[in-house]
């Protein structure tokens, strides 16, 4: 598998920590046409299934993913380099990440939401887009939050991000990292998403 291009890490830092409304990252170009290739040949011979509940409709791999150049993607991410590279970009002390495949059809959302769990350690999440090109909607988008402690006061949006083929998008894990994947109106999105892990 070929190396992953994150580009400058100085530059990337600088950039997450201006951005608005909390920090976060858009790289283009992580892999290789032949990797972005592969991953997408993989994701089509993963299994996946519906997931439905009160804020979320859409297609998910199992927690571990089974096939051979998933599990190998799995692996680059989590190496040395990448985990280095992560922390030096977000100044968090990740240590390890998961990794699941979605498939978000027609119809397919995932509502506001944090995803900040003290419990499991979740610090910065991500999501890579593998397949987006017959994809109308299904953008990230991105609340400014007012908060009072932990608690969520008020929020509006603030940021929207397109699902772009071998785009990786990386953002801070805290109770004010609201956000959402908004309503896939045709097409399909597909992405390899989880969170680098304390």
């Amino acid at each position: 598998m070929a190396d992953l291009a994150l580009g400058n890490v100085d530059q990337l830092a600088t950039s997450w920590r201006a951005a608005k409304p909390f920090p976060h990252v858009v790289i283009d170009g992580l892999v290789d046409a032949a990797t972005l290739s592969g991953l997408q040949q993989a994701v089509a011979h993963e299994p996946h299934w519906p997931n439905r509940g009160e804020i979320y409709d859409f297609m998910g791999s199992a927690e571990a993913v089974s096939h051979p150049v998933l599990r190998a993607f799995h692996d680059q991410l989590g190496g040395p380099a990448m985990l280095e590279a992560v922390r030096a970009v977000s100044g968090r002390p990740v240590a390890s990440v998961d990794l699941r495949s979605y498939v978000y059809l027609a119809g397919s959302y995932l509502l506001p939401h944090a995803d900040s769990r003290a419990s499991i350690g979740r610090l910065v999440a991500y999501a890579f887009y593998i397949y987006t090109s017959s994809c109308e909607g299904g953008e990230l988008e991105l609340f400014d939050c007012t908060m009072e402690g932990d608690e969520l006061v008020s929020a509006r949006a603030a940021a929207r991000i397109v699902p772009k083929d071998n785009r990786i998008v990386l953002f801070d894990v805290t109770n004010a990292s609201l956000h959402q994947v908004c309503e896939v109106l045709a097409g399909a999105r597909v992405s390899l998403t989880g969170w680098f892990l304390a």
